[in-house]
């Protein structure tokens, strides 16, 4: 019986960790109640009163056990390297890319991107109040991340916390960002196997319904395989100083998501991301060594690296 949120209080309260931890606690509870003997019903996935009737518009059952045991997607992962939501994560990387730069010199920020990215914006809109903006609506805003990047060379979670939050200038730069929909992004977006390619190659004719309700195009390519997938969520940041000289950045595929660059460098960014973060490099190191750890091995990396 699982939980469904209110984007209210996902976007405006501090209750977001709980979209994590009360699914945990249930699916824990869950696990419980079947060793007491308590029974659940064996089609819920698939019902019409099921789990993916109610939280998918264009249910896959089929697609549950599809290749099972036999697609291995680890290599094809995507890595947050951005305290934001994915919409962000191409432009955060652009701007970082021509930082550091002064506020007083820029007059204009213009950054292009798809309609997935357009969307998410438009959503945090709403709840948007400057240094104070909720915390769940500010890791969907745009402007605020790219303002920091630009001044900064870097957006992390310290920059989502006061003092970072009450920067008169980060603010200011932000009032200048403008977002623009570049359609051939889009495209890119919905041929990349992530956020939505593969599921949409999945749907086939099905998936029609959902592109008409956004407004957008079944993408032509029509790849199966996701041993090479990618997730491209682009972008193209423009800054027009005062002085009348542009200087642009973009990039398709962020820092972190799956594609060739990610594949050939997961384990560094992950291990930067850590330490980043105060994780001990010493742990971070133990990760080549996953493979061969027993249980109680495994857990007491864990809790050495959480602790």
């Amino acid at each position: 019986m699982p939980n469904w949120p209110l984007l209210r209080g996902f976007l405006a309260s501090e209750a977001r960790p709980l979209a994590t931890m009360t699914p945990v606690r249930a699916g824990l509870d869950a696990c419980d109640a079947a060793h007491a003997g308590l029974s659940g019903a064996h089609d819920i996935m698939e019902h019409p009163d099921g789990f993916l009737a109610r939280f998918a518009d264009v249910p896959l059952p089929q697609q549950i056990d599809s290749a099972l045991g036999e697609q291995w997607h680890t290599e094809t992962l995507s890595f947050k390297l951005h305290p934001g939501g994915p919409g962000i994560d191409a432009a955060v990387d652009c701007a970082a890319e021509l930082a550091p730069l002064a506020a007083d010199d820029i007059a204009e920020v213009v950054v292009e991107a798809s309609a997935y990215t357009l969307m998410a914006q438009r959503t945090a809109e709403r709840y948007l109040d400057g240094p104070g903006t909720p915390l769940g609506a500010l890791v969907l805003d745009v402007a605020y991340p790219v303002a920091t990047a630009l001044l900064t060379g870097h957006f992390t979670a310290d920059d989502l916390e006061r003092p970072a939050t009450e920067d008169a200038a980060r603010w200011a730069l932000a009032g200048k960002v403008r977002l623009a929909h570049d359609p051939d992004m889009t495209r890119r977006l919905l041929e990349s196997d992530a956020p939505f390619g593969a599921a949409l190659r999945m749907a086939g004719p099905r998936a029609q319904e959902w592109l008409d309700k956004y407004g957008l195009t079944a993408p032509a390519n029509d790849q199966g395989d996701l041993r090479h997938a990618t997730k491209a969520t682009p972008a193209r940041v423009t800054v027009v100083l005062r002085d009348g000289r542009e200087r642009t950045r973009e990039r398709a595929i962020p820092l972190g998501a799956a594609g060739p660059e990610t594949r050939a460098e997961h384990a560094a960014l992950m291990r930067a991301k850590f330490i980043g973060t105060g994780g001990d490099p010493a742990i971070a190191d133990r990760a080549a060594e996953l493979d061969s750890m027993n249980g109680a091995e495994l857990r007491a990396w864990l809790d050495a690296a959480l602790t």
